[in-house]
């Protein structure tokens, strides 16, 4: 990923905290910033916006003593914004580029970890109903049942497709998971993608998700 001049990153952020102070709320201004900061150092996969790394480094550089603890914790360890943005103004406030982007993350990093998460609820809750204590194995389990094979396994193939050098752990996971979403594209008919994704996109309404999302319609 190419590096940004400090020139313009100083100027957005200088920009976030100069509205923030004025008056607008911090929220409004963070999107703002998004719409304008270069995304080539936050993509996944060279197609979905990181927009949370990209938030969070948005929020530690302008002062977190400027935006409301509590709305910043509801928002990223509850996945509650603090203002409702509809799809239709969610594009309008970030332009067409930047909302593609971001609902390529949606889709196919939030939305995918949320199937994992859903399938492993069915999984416990199958052997709830059986009166028996969930398997140790829950997480490999909900991994064959959407992908028909081991995670070790697709890690493999992930490692062998995409080559070494990505920075450490945690983004490594999620281009993993950007990785796992196409994977499923590949290997599943449309009813089963349409099936999966509507698990997910339900679990991610049922209000049990640490997911967060950048917009709600």
């Amino acid at each position: 990923m190419s590096e940004l001049p400090v020139g313009s990153h100083r100027e957005i952020i200088n920009r976030m905290k100069a509205s923030i102070k004025a008056g607008k709320h911090w929220y409004l201004a963070l999107v703002e910033a998004i719409r304008d900061y270069p995304e080539e150092r936050f993509l996944i996969g060279g197609e979905a916006l990181d927009w949370i790394s990209l938030s969070q480094m948005l929020i530690s550089e302008t002062g977190e003593g400027t935006i409301n603890r509590r709305e910043i914790t509801q928002f990223f360890n509850h996945g509650k914004p603090p203002i409702n943005i509809t799809p239709a103004e969610a594009r309008q406030l970030v332009g067409d580029t930047k909302y593609n982007l971001y609902l390529n993350y949606l889709y196919g990093v939030t939305v995918e970890a949320s199937l994992l998460k859903a399938i492993e609820a069915e999984i416990k809750k199958e052997f709830s109903s059986l009166g028996l204590a969930p398997p140790e194995d829950i997480q490999s389990r909900a991994f064959i049942t959407i992908y028909e094979a081991e995670e070790d396994k697709l890690r493999a193939v992930f490692a062998s497709e995409t080559g070494a050098g990505l920075p450490n752990q945690e983004i490594r996971d999620i281009e993993f998971i950007y990785w796992l979403f196409k994977y499923r594209l590949k290997i599943s008919d449309k009813e089963k993608v349409a099936s999966d994704t509507k698990k997910a996109l339900n679990w991610l309404k049922s209000g049990v998700n640490v997911f967060p999302r950048l917009f709600r319609g």
